[in-house]
This record gives structure tokens, sequence and C-alpha cells, in this order.
């Protein structure tokens, strides 16, 4: 792989987290190529729209403000060269409450996406779920418990 392309999929991926951290759920949706391909970690796949991407998202968002989250931190930890357009990334983030004295992580877990060259930029292409439905539901029983 071409240092060049690695470079730019860790900026994407900065970009992505601070939107993220922001709450910017129409923004987030701008890094995608819809309809995205999303495939669950319990080996489903669906094809989602923007629209119903974006619902998506606004509803992780407020989980994570339940939860605390106030930081992100986001790490490509593999990038695999499919095709000459095509990666396959992954990422380790981990969700952080920053508001008291030391940080708190309230949970980390890894996201792989399929990043594409289109239309002269890099988007996701698709969005594979892996553990991070599990570490949500169980961060979010913790909390109520």
């Amino acid at each position: 792989m071409h240092k060049a392309r690695l470079e730019e999929i860790n900026k994407l991926f900065l970009e992505y987290r601070r939107l993220f951290e922001a709450r910017d759920a129409e923004q987030i949706a701008d890094f995608y190529r819809f309809p995205l391909h999303y495939y669950f970690s319990n080996g489903e796949k669906s094809q989602l729209s923007r629209e119903y991407f974006i619902g998506r998202v606004e509803k992780l968002l407020k989980l994570y403000a339940k939860l605390g989250v106030n930081q992100i931190v986001g790490a490509v930890t593999d990038v695999n060269e499919l095709n000459e357009n095509n990666s396959l990334a992954t990422l380790s983030w981990v969700l952080l409450d920053t508001s008291g004295e030391k940080p708190r992580q309230i949970y980390s877990a890894f996201t792989r996406y399929i990043v594409c060259d289109h239309n002269g930029k890099l988007k996701i292409d698709g969005l594979i779920g892996v553990d991070e439905t599990l570490r949500l539901r169980e961060a979010l029983r913790a909390k109520s418990a």
C-alpha cells in the first residue's frame, strides 16, 4: 500500500472521530457513500439510505451522551488493499468520560470499514460491525446496575 493512501485513510478517520465528538450526524453521514452496505456482527447485511443512517447515528449519539462519552480515541490498526480503489480499514475505538479527575474508559470496540475512492474523494462504502454492539450493550447494562 502506498504511504500516501495510508495517510489519507488516517486523516479521514481523524476528521470522522472529531465529528462524532461534536455529535453532528449530518456531517458524519458526509463521510459515507450511499446506499451504505452494513454488515452486522450477527451475519446479517443491509443497505442503508442516508436518511436512515442519520437516524441511527443520532440514536447512537444519544446513547453516548447517556453513557457520558465526551472523548473518543480512534486508531487505524490495520489496512488491507482490496484493489486499486478499495481498502479494508480496521479501527480500534476507545470511548471515554473525561469529566472527572481521571479519564474513565466506558468501552472499547473494533469496527471495520470498506473505504473507496469515489469522485476523487475517499468515502466509506461499507461498515462491518465487529464487537461495538456487544460493548455498547455491556456499558448500558453496567450504567443501569
